[in-house]
């Protein structure tokens, strides 16, 4: 996974414009939020390799958000991230294009009515 997360970071930069390793901490904390979040909302253990190209995308977005005061905390022991804006859940404007890799297994009846309306 540590070459994905290489890998991720590049495409990241890329998307940035970034050129240096100023912010590759950061970035990298990002992804690796960013890839644990689209596994747990999804419920997959695996990353589908057609997502591979949108982690990148979504972790620039959440840069871009940063630097704009998105987050409002950040700790790494024990792993905290807290975002700010409207609601605070990023996950809220790409539900769309994680619909499909959603792991249907991994809800019970009353989580999947619940999504229907979501």
């Amino acid at each position: 996974m540590e070459d994905k997360i290489t890998e991720y970071l590049g495409a990241a930069k890329l998307l940035l414009g970034i050129k240096d390793d100023g912010s590759d901490e950061l970035l990298t904390f990002l992804i690796n939020d960013t890839v644990g979040a689209v596994m747990s909302y999804c419920h997959i253990d695996v990353m589908p390799r057609q997502l591979e190209g949108f982690i990148p995308s979504m972790a620039a977005a959440r840069y871009r958000e940063n630097a704009a005061g998105g987050v409002v905390s950040l700790t790494e022991g024990e792993r905290r991230v807290e975002y700010g804006g409207a609601d605070g859940d990023f996950m809220s404007s790409y539900r769309e294009r994680l619909k499909p890799f959603m792991s249907r297994a991994a809800f019970v009846p009353s989580d999947l009515e619940g999504r229907k309306n979501a």
